[in-house]
């Protein structure tokens, strides 16, 4: 199985879907090196969608900082949606909820993405 997500331009921004289930030491680099590849081509404005995903470990953890560094304001934007409730406390547990941006869908993340 492929760890390398699936990519869709949307709307002046860039879907990135990891294929899941887990965002671990194995799939996180397939992920980030997708992203910052998109960064080198200048495609600033990334959703990540979490939907597919069941675990993150801190490797993933590592990867989305990484990303999130990578694409702050005001160079660019990482905004992640569909995150599963699952997934939700490891977020608030380490605080990452209040360094990214989270949205419930694809089109509101969209909109925020736009908009920084």
């Amino acid at each position: 199985m492929s760890t390398d997500p699936e990519i869709h331009p949307l709307d002046g921004c860039v879907l990135v879907r990891p294929t899941g289930p887990q965002l671990n030491a194995l799939s996180a680099p397939a992920l980030k090196n997708a992203i910052v590849d998109l960064d080198n081509r200048g495609q600033l404005r990334v959703i990540l969608s979490l939907s597919r995903l069941d675990q993150i470990d801190s490797s993933g953890l590592g990867a989305l900082i990484s990303l999130h560094k990578t694409l702050a304001p005001p160079r660019g934007r990482l905004v992640l949606c569909e995150m599963p409730a699952k997934l939700q406390p490891i977020f608030q547990l380490t605080r990452l909820d209040r360094i990214f941006t989270v949205a419930a869908d694809v089109a509101i993340a969209t909109d925020l993405a736009r908009s920084g």
